[in-house]
């Protein structure tokens, strides 16, 4: 009996070794029926010391917190994944380096420091206070420079005006932004009253990413690990961009990398008619998107504009689209055929070429 239960254990523990990544589907994580398996899961990479590296898609992610957080505090690393699926993936703590960030520079008003808590928990994604008025200090008034008198002239003199008239009107003062005021605020806020870690760059930016706008200051808000971390946004980034989508006033999700000079949301772009054709076999953009959404195996069928329906999602390339629909638990892609107007009510913009169809008479 000994024997048998030693040699059990021996099996199962290799059995646990050996199994790095673990494919969820849609269904199971919509059910519940995987809670236990997320919660095992954070529970061993917790104990081993080891990293949950998990691709969902993004509007899944704080579901996916809170079942792993009831399995323990593991360093859990989430990304944002095309298919409606959850792949974990475990590995080494050392495989993934965080991102470098440049050195805040210290502040003449110190500030006392949060204690950090011994477990970090998992952490939603943080609702910004309604803001305080920013301090406003006036300007310096320059006075004017002084305009020598005229000399004497035949010419009549001009008939004197009221001294309310005489009185020439004074600019009115630019009002200085109180940057300071405002970041120690947004700290506040959105980081328990801890110092943000640094700057980023706009080309930095990834997809998760929150950006916070209060004046002339940007805040970014990454979630690393099963906890936030603040950043101060480093360069011009028009806010009107296809990569970030609102998700309410002076807030944008990043859905995607930031790269040059992109494009504008379909509400401030006027060009958005959607003209695609089934591309040719020896297209490059056709090799692109069935990497990018068919894991680089080939897309056969062809599904006309006028038969999108509620659910689709379409993914568009250069003068070519992949429409990927859902039926019951499989997934099915499609190339798009047709024209399509982007700006109708019945389709939205889901981040940079990527558009949710939202009513079964889009045309």
């Amino acid at each position: 009996m000994l024997k048998r239960l030693i040699l059990a254990t021996a099996l199962f523990a290799a059995s646990a070794s050996a199994q790095q990544n673990t494919d969820i589907s849609g269904a199971e994580f919509s059910s519940g029926k995987a809670d236990a398996r997320l919660a095992a899961l954070a529970k061993q990479a917790a104990a081993d010391g080891k990293r949950l590296v998990i691709t969902a898609p993004a509007d899944w992610h704080k579901a996916l917190a809170a079942k792993l957080r009831a399995g323990g505090h593991a360093d859990v690393v989430l990304r944002d994944g095309f298919y409606e699926n959850v792949l974990v993936r475990v590995e080494d703590k050392t495989e993934e380096p965080k991102p470098v960030a440049e050195k805040a520079a210290p502040r003449a008003t110190p500030k006392a420091t949060a204690a950090a808590p011994s477990a970090a928990p998992v952490a939603h994604e943080p609702v910004p206070a309604t803001p305080a008025p920013a301090a406003v200090k006036s300007a310096p008034v320059v006075a004017a420079p002084t305009t020598p008198a005229p000399a004497p002239s035949a010419v009549p003199a001009a008939p004197v005006r009221s001294p309310a008239s005489a009185v020439a009107p004074k600019p009115a003062a630019t009002p200085i932004v109180d940057v300071e005021g405002i970041r120690t605020r947004l700290e506040q806020s959105l980081n328990g009253g801890r110092s943000a870690r640094g700057t980023l760059a706009v080309a930095s930016l990834q997809s998760g990413d929150t950006i916070y706008v209060d004046e002339p200051v940007r805040a970014v808000v990454r979630r690393e690990g099963l906890k936030p971390e603040l950043y101060w946004l480093d360069g011009d980034l028009d806010l009107r961009r296809v990569e970030l989508k609102v998700a309410a006033d002076n807030r944008y999700q990043v859905m995607s990398a930031i790269r040059g000079e992109g494009s504008l949301r379909s509400e401030f772009d006027t060009s958005r008619v959607l003209n695609v054709r089934v591309p040719a076999d020896t297209a490059p953009v056709r090799a692109t998107l069935e990497r990018k959404i068919n894991e680089g195996r080939g897309i056969a069928d062809a599904l006309a504009t006028d038969k999108l329906r509620v659910g689709d999602i379409v993914y568009t390339g250069d003068a070519a689209a992949v429409v990927v629909r859902r039926e019951g638990t499989d997934l099915h892609r499609y190339w798009l055929d047709g024209s399509i107007d982007l700006r109708q009510p019945g389709v939205q913009a889901d981040g940079a070429n990527k558009f949710r169809i939202l009513s079964d008479t889009v045309r």
